[in-house]
């Protein structure tokens, strides 16, 4: 009995230090609010998760987004104009719609200070 206590006390402390991991790591690296480039996406956009592993590597450069999820905030759409996801939009109004390979996405963030570090 006592053996199982301790397992399931280890089990407990296991997944309440996995969830708080998920909690702090759940942002991701190339999210900042003060960035002068708003990323417009959702998660069920499948060139929305295409773009992700482009905007992390943009992000080891130092280059940052502000998140716009028109899922969770459907007035985006008007707002902003947006007609499809991925969008990027500039603090000047520029902007950057569809799938968008690296070099031309560091090329836009670049020429907006979107780079941070």
């Amino acid at each position: 009995m006592k053996k199982w206590l301790l397992v399931g006390a280890v089990v407990i402390i296991f997944l309440v230090w996995a969830g708080s991991s998920l909690v702090v790591n759940s942002s991701p690296s190339f999210a900042n609010d003060s960035s002068p480039v708003m990323y417009f996406y959702s998660e069920e956009c499948s060139f929305c998760r295409q773009q992700k592993p482009v905007l992390e590597s943009l992000a080891a450069d130092g280059f940052s987004v502000k998140l716009m999820d028109v899922a969770a905030h459907p007035n985006y759409w008007t707002e902003y104009g947006i007609r499809g996801t991925p969008t990027f939009l500039a603090a000047n109004g520029d902007r950057k719609e569809g799938l968008t390979p690296e070099a031309a996405l560091r090329v836009f963030l670049e020429s907006h200070g979107a780079r941070i570090a």
